[in-house]
């Protein structure tokens, strides 16, 4: 739900006809991306906020019902199709290439899939629905015979990913301030008793607060060197990964709003710096 702040930023973003060659996201990123993507302004919102407070959203009877607390049927086919419908034509016509984070369950390995080597429709049943994949609370998904679960256990932050892809400067979006260091997870004897089918899964799990950390070090450097631009929340958010009170919610977003106007003049500037053409700004 700290993707609520996310959504913020790209709204903003959006408002202002901002796009780029490429984004990359993983979990609620992803999905905010997709939208970003597909040019829908404040549909994200209205998911954190609005829909979120449906019923069918999440809880215990979704467990009972689909095996999964969150029901991943309300969010990619019900809110797609019925709901908030999802604008696939846009999407899949975009010049922006955007790429997925997944986990690979086999390998522990993750996988950056790409909007345009799928049929839009697949690529947000399947592909987003495998990146927000939370472990214990959602059911893995196959893709093509492969078990999937969220991006966020093997590469929670792909700026390695982007850079590698040819972008050598990148605006990130975090959720996290700027003094989060992550923890070793509390549920690790239960996440090794659920996956001890797969090993590789279990050791990477293991040890992602350490990648991460060492993420967190990575992006300062980039920071000094100029080479990223990166929006996060000034103060910890206190908010929990499945919080759904809306007040919180809309509070969220429009910090992330707030900030992407207060940053926007430095943005310009830091685009100038690297000879990005800043004329549609």
């Amino acid at each position: 739900m700290r993707g609520a702040f996310t959504a913020g930023v790209l709204d903003f973003f959006l408002e202002k006809n901002m796009k780029f060659p490429y984004v990359i996201g993983v979990s609620a990123g992803a999905n905010n991306g997709a939208n970003f993507v597909a040019e829908q302004h404040e549909r994200s919102k209205r998911i954190f906020i609005k829909h979120s407070q449906d019923k069918r959203y999440m809880g215990l009877n979704r467990v009972i019902k689909e095996k999964s607390y969150i029901s991943m049927n309300f969010l990619f086919h019900d809110l797609p199709y019925e709901i908030d419908p999802f604008d696939f034509n846009t999407f899949a016509s975009s010049e922006t290439e955007f790429k997925v984070v997944v986990t690979e369950c086999k390998t522990g390995m993750p996988k950056y899939l790409s909007h345009k080597d799928y049929d839009p429709e697949f690529f947000i049943k399947k592909v987003l629905r495998a990146s927000s994949s939370l472990p214990l609370l959602c059911p893995p998904v196959y893709i093509n015979g492969k078990c999937y679960l969220d991006g966020g256990i093997a590469d929670s932050i792909p700026i390695r990913k982007a850079i590698a892809d040819g972008y050598k400067n990148n605006i990130l979006i975090l959720t996290r301030d700027k003094s989060y260091r992550k923890k070793p997870s509390k549920l690790q004897r239960v996440l090794k008793f659920k996956y001890r089918k797969y090993p590789n899964l279990i050791e990477i799990i293991q040890r992602r607060h350490i990648r991460y950390n060492e993420k967190l070090k990575y992006i300062e450097k980039l920071q000094n060197e100029n080479q990223v631009f990166v929006f996060r929340p000034e103060e910890e958010i206190n908010i929990q990964v499945l919080e759904n009170d809306p007040d919180e919610m809309l509070e969220l977003y429009q910090r992330g709003y707030q900030i992407a106007t207060e940053r926007f003049a430095n943005l310009k500037h830091w685009l100038k710096d690297i000879n990005i053409k800043t004329a549609n700004l």
